[in-house]
């Protein structure tokens, strides 16, 4: 007998070879290589029994072939659940964990106490040493693991096999056949001889099934299957950052693509690093703008950056950074910008051409509005000058971080955002003096009128990013930055730049104007309650740019 426990033993411990080689980190493969784990645990107490020569080296023996019996049965409950998609509450776990433990610790009081064993000595099975034993009050707690787990094991075989045509059939038939020979050695053979330990034979036969069940749902766990798919290429590359963007690691690949990912300490920031600030770069364009798709060129290949979150436990803990060679479509759009250059210069007159009649047309239309107001005279060109100075001083000090055509774009759709008082009638428009409550709700739908008559004159004839600009511009220019503005009550970043811009210009206009129901106000003044509208009414960080225009504006104005 001491063969059999020494075979079993040997074959018990190959196996968990094997399943350790497959492991990968995988959620399965991590359940298999405990179970294996523990059951090369529980073979070795078997042999170390049968090898005794003493009681007490018998029991301390038997305390360890116990571990398989009070947690291999658990943890493949565990990973049952996980093949067939069934989720187990985290309290459910613990609760299961505690309950593991405490009959642990029951099995830990062989020898001192009758509680788990009444009483215990020597006997002789053929060659092997046994523990002839008789089960205390606190075996019945063992008993619930042995056949609660087995209970409820068959409930979700028999679930599961309803539910077939979502579940592997053969993953099905491996776990059935499993649980089918561990009942029948259980039961059956067992019954033939007390002595006899029928449960190293089951744990041959569950590691071979082990082994099989391994390489078979590999197969059909899509994360799993993706993360190996992705390990293994080497066409993307991989950099890893925490929520701090502190550097965490990356593959070959991308230390292939930017050499000076080898210079990076794993949990510093790679801004210190000269050519590598660009990543955090990218990480706060993502984070701030949701923006993706950077460039990065280095000698003759081009790649793309895609970022994106990494999550666990469903909590965002970092991010990923993708590279993605591009080159052949770079070289393809080159090649295609080249063909296309003199094409393109004749469609760009033209297109210039239609833009400027369409530009005097939109002018015409403001004009026309204004003349029909009898309070803001001269209030399009003024706001209009006043726009193209506050980006002149965004230009000229680098505020603001803004492109060249968005600059453009905005002073080119100022004059449009009041073209929707157009449809306000004379009585509201030309009223000479403060509107009511009511009127001044009808005077509030000029905004989103104003975006809708852009959208219809501009939409599918100009570029898309001036329309997305001269509509936002003449949507939200009355927003507040505290939120209390109209016609979306648009609160801090919400309100589209351009807009936040125009609404210092229209306010800033409105203060320092004759209107028919009031006086201008003096520069001084008028500098104050910008000032102290910086945060409620205005973006803060539009403060630079108004400060460093006061003294251009207050000259335009005593111009005028």
């Amino acid at each position: 007998m001491i063969a059999y426990y020494a075979i079993t033993t040997i074959i018990t411990f190959i196996n968990f070879i094997c399943i350790l080689r497959c492991f990968e980190g995988k959620k399965i493969n991590y359940y298999f290589t405990i179970i294996s784990l523990l059951m090369t645990i529980s073979s070795a107490g078997y042999l170390a029994v049968a090898l005794s020569t003493s009681l007490s080296e018998a029991i301390l023996a038997n305390k360890v072939l116990y571990v398989g019996g009070c947690f291999i049965l658990m943890v493949f409950f565990f990973a049952v659940c996980t093949i067939f998609n069934y989720e187990i509450k985290n309290w459910i776990r613990v609760i299961l964990y505690i309950y593991s433990f405490v009959v642990y610790g029951m099995v830990l009081t062989i020898g001192y106490s009758d509680f788990y064993y009444k009483s215990t000595s020597l006997g002789k099975f053929y060659d092997a040493t046994v523990i002839v034993h008789e089960y205390g009050i606190g075996h019945i707690f063992f008993d619930v693991i042995m056949y609660g787990y087995m209970i409820v094991q068959i409930l979700i075989l028999i679930n599961s096999y309803k539910k077939k045509h979502t579940i592997s059939r053969k993953n099905l038939g491996a776990v059935l056949m499993l649980s089918a020979i561990n009942s029948f050695l259980f039961i059956v053979v067992g019954s033939i001889s007390a002595d006899f330990e029928i449960s190293p034979l089951m744990y041959v036969f569950d590691g071979f099934i082990l082994l099989y069940l391994n390489k078979r749902i590999m197969m059909y766990n899509i994360d799993d299957c993706v993360v190996s798919s992705l390990e293994n290429q080497e066409v993307y590359g991989y950099i890893i950052f925490d929520n701090k963007k502190n550097y965490m690691g990356c593959n070959d690949i991308a230390k292939k693509i930017v050499p000076k990912l080898s210079e990076c300490k794993i949990d510093y920031p790679v801004e210190t690093i000269e050519g590598l600030q660009m990543l955090t770069l990218w990480i706060d364009n993502f984070v701030k703008n949701d923006a993706n798709g950077f460039d990065y060129k280095t000698y003759d290949k081009h790649y793309q950056s895609n970022i994106r979150r990494l999550w666990h436990n469903k909590k965002a803990c970092g991010y990923i950074v993708e590279l993605e060679e591009d080159t052949d479509r770079w070289n393809y759009m080159n090649l295609l910008a080249d063909y296309n250059e003199e094409l393109e210069n004749k469609v760009k007159e033209k297109t210039e051409h239609i833009t400027n009649i369409q530009a005097k047309v939109l002018v015409g239309m403001a004009d026309m509005v204004e003349n029909r107001d009898d309070n803001t005279g001269g209030h399009i060109k003024r706001t209009s000058d006043v726009i193209r100075i506050l980006i002149e001083t965004i230009q000229n000090n680098n505020l603001l971080s803004l492109d060249e055509q968005f600059c453009k774009d905005v002073i080119k759709a100022a004059p449009m955002h009041d073209l929707g008082k157009i449809g306000i009638g004379d009585k509201i428009l030309r009223k000479p003096g403060r509107l009511t409550d009511e009127e001044f709700e009808i005077m509030k739908t000029h905004a989103a009128n104003s975006a809708i008559l852009v959208n219809n004159i501009l939409g599918g004839v100009e570029e898309e990013h001036f329309v997305k600009v001269a509509i936002n511009l003449a949507r939200h220019h009355h927003e507040k930055w505290n939120g209390m503005g109209y016609p979306d009550g648009l609160k801090g970043d919400a309100i589209p730049l351009e807009a936040r811009i125009m609404a210092i210009a229209d306010v800033y206009d409105a203060l320092v104007s004759k209107r028919c129901y009031k006086e201008a106000m003096s520069f001084e003044k008028a500098y104050e309650v910008m000032l102290e509208s910086m945060g409620s009414h205005f973006d803060p960080k539009l403060k630079d740019v108004f400060l460093l225009s006061r003294e251009s504006l207050e000259a335009y104005y005593s111009s005028i």
